[in-house]
């Protein structure tokens, strides 16, 4: 029957497994794009508020392994990454470039948690990275400063000037709260309780904790944040410009100092003031939990092996200190 003007058009019923077939349905990324699955990746550790640091260490670690793929001529999509491919990844580091273990224990450990997190989110079904084990690895011992060694560093800034007085109170600082490089960099005026002798600090996994100074460390900050006057910007260590200085700036005024010094058989680092800490703490009969929350360590493993490095001085003290002498010889 004819339709007249007006009328409205008259819709049979609709097909849609026919239809569907024609629906244009745009296709999203997902475990088929290593690039795609590591950047979801790094936006979730933007969520999870982790240093920009940590982010640049794992995006580092898995373009080593991106390359390694390409390298070997496997497939990078993470769906078809097999245990087998990446043994193959471990083998040409470690046998064609000769890559240190902890590298390769660094990719090893960003792998797990990138599979982990896609797993976790449904984009792989499969977890390649789980039978990986990391290669052991020769412990680098960093050694302590000797007293003696500390007192050349320290005599070396020109306190008569603004960056020798600035990095003379850095160093203080570093030596009195043992506090990680990237930590110190970031303090800023606001974070430090003069009256309370605190500076909250962030540390790793952007977890805060409060490291505590002294009297003699106290009256160098109160003077240094006098002499750097107000700012447009709150963070405390500045160079001769007032702009906040980087990590390898202050690694670079302690090395400088170092050679100064004539120390050449330790590193002159912001780590080595930070194993120094340490030590001088536990000589001085600082007890290990004390410490572990002072340095912000995880668990007492590290200051367990600070307690082994320096065996022969806690020795030294037990035998001052013997509860059993102690007791029964006075």
């Amino acid at each position: 029957m004819a339709r007249t003007k007006g009328q409205p058009k008259r819709r049979g019923k609709i097909d849609f497994t026919q239809t569907e077939q024609f629906k244009t349905v745009p296709l999203e990324k997902g475990g088929d794009d290593f690039d795609y699955c590591v950047r979801i990746f790094l936006d979730e550790l933007d969520l999870k508020n982790l240093s920009y640091h940590t982010k640049r260490w794992h995006r580092e670690n898995l373009n080593g392994v991106k390359r390694a793929l390409d390298k070997l001529e496997l497939s990078s999509r993470p769906v078809e990454i097999t245990d087998k491919t990446l043994k193959q990844c471990i083998l040409y580091w470690k046998r064609d470039l000769a890559q240190s273990p902890t590298t390769i224990n660094h990719r090893i450990r960003s792998l797990k948690q990138l599979y982990l997190f896609l797993n976790k989110e449904g984009i792989v079904n499969t977890n390649p990275a789980i039978p990986l084990e990391k290669l052991k690895s020769q412990k680098v011992i960093i050694k302590p400063f000797e007293e003696e060694q500390l007192h050349k560093i320290l005599a070396q800034p020109d306190k008569s000037t603004f960056v020798g007085f600035r990095d003379y109170t850095i160093m203080l600082v570093l030596l009195d709260t043992g506090t990680r490089l990237i930590e110190l960099q970031n303090i800023k005026i606001p974070d430090i309780d003069l009256k309370g002798n605190k500076i909250l600090v962030f540390g790793k996994g952007a977890k805060e904790r409060e490291v505590v100074f002294q009297g003699t460390t106290k009256q160098y900050l109160r003077r240094y944040i006098s002499v750097r006057g107000d700012l447009d910007h709150d963070y405390l260590w500045v160079s001769d410009r007032n702009e906040p200085m980087t990590r390898r700036n202050i690694q670079q005024r302690l090395k400088i100092y170092g050679r100064m010094a004539g120390i050449t058989n330790i590193r002159v680092s912001p780590h080595t003031f930070r194993h120094t800490s340490a030590k001088l703490y536990i000589k001085r009969g600082g007890d290990i939990l004390s410490l572990q929350k002072l340095l912000g360590h995880s668990s007492l493993d590290m200051v367990r092996h600070y307690v082994n490095l320096w065996g022969s001085d806690l020795q030294q003290m037990h035998k001052k200190f013997s509860p059993v002498e102690g007791l029964l010889n006075n």
